[in-house]
């Protein structure tokens, strides 16, 4: 190699030289040293080998450089500049831009010297137009920080070897085509690669140390301090529960069962019907089995990280779903859910008047925590990293107006004002900080599927169970001197030990408990309505003056007419300046009715307003119902519009779903002292209101109520504790009760068994599908006027083994004899799991029913009985489903139908039909066996018939649309004679030709048993089938 062109200092000087690289090419190679640039490419086999030349006369010196202290190959960014240029000019060809992209994208990296960068704007550095590896090309420009380093440094220059297949590598006109890898240079922190150039086939690897970067990403300084800031705020505000008497979140909170549900479309006609969803409805097992943890309440399998995330938490007002959002936000501070940086909570009734409007940083950085400084930096990283941020929307029922709201949506977060509605829909339909994660609470009946164009998640809170109840109360009262007693006296008030199932509802009766050992009372309030009573005496200390005692009952009138008016728009908060009076809202305020908070302010006019908000929803419901009660404008003819009871004009949806059995309650109470205090005339007006309430009770046709209807009236008539309407209703619940996908709470529990136990009637009861728990399915079927029940299999088969454990035998037995099991449909493997496990205990109770008895066998009734049976796998399951089916088909003896169709394909097909066939002999009961649409051919079909003479009952066999062809017919027709009982039989729609019909033909005549064959097929050509049915009419399409 001349030495003119190559320095003391190697290669790298000469990329520092002004040589023009196509000289410097020529004069490598002195044989090319007289040709000029344009016959550069005239010769391709001789430039092949040129450049095979200088490519390894440009690695030879590279391996010459191995040897010493530094492999300097570019110290400078002008270094790396002129390489790339250098590059960029040899390999030059018809793919000029992927060149370009491949070399200027490796070379831009984040990690080299930034000491030089005076040198940069005298150098042109190639743009990368795809990706870098660690960065963005613009990074390149920030001086801040040393960006690049020498190799050897902790982020070491590795020679990358990227490989480039036949349609995406290098096709340089100029060259001939050998195999060909492309010289990349990446900044990582793997091993190094092998350095490979164009034309070469062997070469060695360049072996360089990696030591990774111990330095984290690290945030903005005031993303850095607005985040511990927000840790902060919520550490304090989370710290304790807003009740009677301060109590710690931690000391006190306790997780209800969270369930993840599933959710079905509400049949109606029109578009808005058709749009609502409801929860389904499981058994107790199938409950537990879809429990979550508080930390699985965001895992969404499947999602994708760059989309909006819908979680939605579904229950009941009081089951807690406020409680777990606090204990959400204060985890998160504590550094739980570590994929959000930011969280916000907004409880949605103090931030959603109509006439508020906010931009989305108004709402972020002015609701909770104001940043002292970077405002708009801190706003500017949150748009950039949604991911990183978790919005919850508590009380989705405080969002009013939910008319439209997808259609009016946010979208340019930065600069305009929205309404509420305006912001959530644009976050929900991801037009605004696209990638966060949504969590909003609502109740089961509010119309937020209608608001939120997709969920990814539904979550229920089903409240507490009876263990949970336990802890909740043990826990209040730990500490206390009568902690051992209160235990004992709420769980011997069972009703109200029952709605103890509620969070909130357990608080209130913990409190008035309390109250009760305090003053040395030895029982509890009988009813609900008893017990906010008591709760509100209790508030309210009557003063001894009379002025001021009547100023507390002008006031408490006041508020109670408050809370109506704002629940019939849907509403738990107001503005404070709209209050009637500020003695009206400092009593409120004194005495716990009102929590007090300050709307979001805006950061142009940085006007702040102020409101007040129902400090509990269960209050504002039994202050809603006090006006009713006490008003005189509320006429007694107009009351009835209020009570969930059946009307010809329609009910608009009742918010205040808990009014109408506080209101029947209340106008029961005349003989109660504190109650006949709080008016002058309230006595006289309940008095009436009270026989308008009878007087609809009355005319009622209450065997034509629907469950939903049914279970609010009992619990109406409950409240009022009034014998002659408990006996009433008693006398005229019709005796087939079916409560079917309805959701039975512990409270609906306790009031359907108390009214049950009062009617001289037989009950026949179905509880599938009800959530019922343990305790109230033992209660309701220990009831001896309680014929019959059916119920979940795996609920069933449970409470017999909790039974058996127990030594119970005698209520064992007599369980088992009441349960029913006919008609049974399989639609999932749980269900044939289920089945086979009762049929397992049937085993098991023989032992347990000969100690009880003496009998030496025993037959479950349900097993015996069992008539129909239906299975409806489908496609997927039915093979894997039947099989185990055909396992336990030998324990039902009094099976008359088998129906395999049930308008699902379940594709048993031939294995399916030969394990059937294993079993006939035991049917000896069977009267029709539908297997249409199960996928049976010939081979199938041989099997049945060789074992369906076996089935010595058999009615109706059909064999509907299945693939049996000439041969199956052929194995049929053989054994019709022999199948005595047999009256149809069903064969169309399958493959059967003229051939195959007429042996079914000629074999229909010796059985003149048989008065119905239908035989269609669309491979019997009609001439010959029409002759046929002239033969024998018995022969149908």
């Amino acid at each position: 190699m001349d030495s003119t062109f190559l320095s003391e200092n190697g290669y790298l000087d000469l990329l520092h030289s002004d040589i023009d690289p196509l000289h410097l090419y020529t004069q490598l190679d002195p044989k090319l040293s007289g040709n000029e640039e344009g016959d550069f490419s005239a010769d391709s086999e001789v430039d092949a080998s040129d450049y095979d030349q200088f490519n390894m006369d440009f690695l030879y010196t590279m391996e010459n450089r191995e040897n010493g202290d530094e492999l300097d190959l570019c110290s400078t960014k002008e270094d790396y500049a002129r390489i790339a240029g250098l590059a960029e000019y040899v390999l030059q060809d018809q793919q000029e831009m992927q060149v370009e992209d491949i070399f200027a994208g490796n070379f831009i990296l984040d990690e080299i010297a930034a000491e030089n960068t005076e040198m940069l704007p005298d150098i042109k550095v190639p743009k990368c137009h795809k990706r870098t590896y660690l960065g963005s090309a613009e990074s390149c420009s920030d001086a801040s920080e040393p960006k690049y380093r020498k190799i050897g440094s902790s982020a070491p220059l590795i020679p990358e070897c990227l490989s480039v297949d036949t349609k995406g590598r290098q096709q340089n006109a100029g060259f001939a085509d050998p195999p060909q890898q492309i010289l990349g240079f990446v900044l990582g922190n793997g091993t190094s690669d092998v350095l490979i150039y164009p034309g070469l086939e062997t070469l060695k690897e360049v072996q360089v140390p990696i030591i990774p970067s111990e330095e984290p990403l690290k945030r903005p300084k005031p993303v850095e301090a607005f985040c511990t800031s927000l840790k902060h705020y919520f550490q304090d505000v989370c710290r304790s529960v807003a009740m009677e008497r301060e109590v710690a979140l931690e000391h006190l909170f306790i997780d209800g069962t969270l369930v993840q549900s599933q959710t079905e479309t509400k049949t109606g006609k029109n578009s808005i019907k058709a749009m609502e969803k409801e929860l389904v409805i499981c058994s107790l097992q199938g409950k537990e089995k879809a429990a979550l943890k508080r930390s699985q309440i965001f895992q969404i399998p499947g999602s994708k990280d760059l989309e909006t995330k819908v979680i939605v938490v579904l229950g009941k007002a009081g089951m807690g779903k406020s409680i777990l959002v606090q204990k959400i936000c204060q985890d998160w501070s504590n550094g739980e859910f570590s994929q959000f940086e930011f969280v916000f909570w907004f409880d949605c009734k103090q931030i959603s008047l109509p006439e508020k409007q906010y931009s989305l940083e108004d709402l972020l950085l002015d609701f909770f925590v104001k940043p002292q400084e970077g405002s708009k930096e801190i706003f500017e990283y949150i748009l950039q990293n949604p991911a990183k941020v978790l919005l919850v929307f508590d009380g989705f029922e405080g969002l009013h107006d939910h008319e439209n709201f997808l259609r009016c949506s946010a979208s340019q977060p930065e600069q305009d004002l929205f309404t509420i509605k305006e912001l959530l829909s644009g976050l929900s339909q991801k037009k605004i900080l696209n990638g966060c994660t949504l969590l909003l609470t609502a109740r089961p009946k509010d119309k937020v599927y209608q608001c939120v164009s997709k969920v990814d998640k539904t979550i229920e809170i089903t409240g507490f169970s009876p263990q949970q109840r336990e802890l909740y109360i043990s826990k209040y009262f730990e500490g206390l001197p009568y902690n051992d007693n209160a235990l004992k006296l709420i769980k011997e008030c069972e009703y109200l030990f029952s709605h103890c199932y509620s969070p909130v509802m357990c608080r209130f009766v913990c409190f008035l408990c309390e109250t009760v050992l305090e003053m040395g009372d030895k029982c509890l309030p009988s009813t609900l309505t008893a017990v906010f009573l008591k709760f509100l005496q209790q508030k309210i200390i009557t003063m001894q003056a009379d002025v001021a005692a009547m100023q507390n009952q002008e006031s408490l009138a006041t508020l109670a007419r408050i809370a109506w008016y704002l629940g019939e728009k849907h509403q738990s908060a107001t503005k404070s300046d709209l209050l009637p009076s500020k003695e009206v809202k400092e009593f409120a305020l004194k005495y716990g009715f009102f929590l007090p908070f300050a709307f979001p302010k805006h950061s142009d006019s940085g006007e702040e307003a102020f409101g007040s908000t129902f400090a509990d929803f269960v209050i504002q419901n039994f202050l809603g119902a006090l006006h009713l009660t006490l008003a005189e404008e509320i006429k007694d003819r107009s009351l009835t519009k209020y009570l969930p009871f059946p009307s010809k004009k329609k009910k608009p949806y009742n918010w205040l779903d808990l009014v109408p059995r506080f209101l029947s309650g209340l106008l029961f109470l005349q003989d109660d002292p504190y109650f006949c205090s709080l008016s002058n005339k309230i006595v006289k007006q309940s008095i009436k209101k009270q026989k308008t309430l009878l007087k609809c009770i009355r005319r009622l046709e209450i065997n034509e109520l629907c469950p939903e209807s049914l279970l609010k009236l009992l619990q109406c008539i409950y409240e009022t504790q009034s014998s002659y309407l408990l006996q009433h209703v008693a006398l005229r619940l019709k005796p087939d009760l079916s409560f079917l996908g309805v959701a039975l709470t512990p409270p609906d529990v306790h009031v359907l068994h108390s009214i049950l136990k009062r009617s001289r009637k037989e009950f026949s009861l179905d509880l599938r599908n009800s959530s019922i728990d343990m305790q109230g399915l033992k209660d309701l079927v220990g009831l001896k006027n309680v014929a019959s029940f059916r119920a979940s299999l795996s609920d069933t088969v449970r409470l017999w083994k909790s039974l058996e454990q127990a030594k119970d035998y005698e209520l064992l037995r007599a369980s088992t004899e009441k349960f029913v099991l006919d008609p049974f449909k399989a639609k999932t493997m749980k269900d044939v799991s289920d089945l086979s496990d009762l049929v397992d205990m049937q085993k098991k109770m023989i032992n347990c029913v000969q100690d009880a008895s003496g009998c030496s066998s025993y037959e479950i009734p349900a097993i015996k009985n069992l008539r129909k049976l239906e299975f409806a796998l489908g496609p997927v399951c039915g093979l894997q489903g039947f099989l185990k089916l055909v396992e336990i088909l030998a324990a039902f003896p009094s099976l008359q139908y088998l129906d395999l169709d049930a308008l699902s394909e379940n594709g048993i097909g031939d294995e399916g039909a030969k394990s059937l066939s294993e079993v006939f002999p035991t049917l000896t009961s069977l009267e029709t066996l539908n297997l249409s649409q199960n996928k049976i051919t010939d081979v199938g079909a041989e099997r049945l018939a060789t074992a369906l003479p076996s089935l010595s009952s058999l009615k109706t066999l059909s064999l509907y649309n299945n693939s049996i062809c000439d041969f199956g017919a052929e194995n049929l027709a053989k054994v019709l004679p022999a199948m005595a009982s047999l009256r149809v039989l069903e064969v169309q729609y399958n493959k059967i030709t003229g051939a195959g019909a007429q042996q079914l033909t000629d074999s229909l005549r010796k059985c003149p048993h048989i008065k119905k064959l239908v035989m269609w097929n669309p491979t019997i050509p009609y001439g010959v089938l029409e002759h046929l049915r002239q033969l024998d009419s018995r022969i149908s399409v």
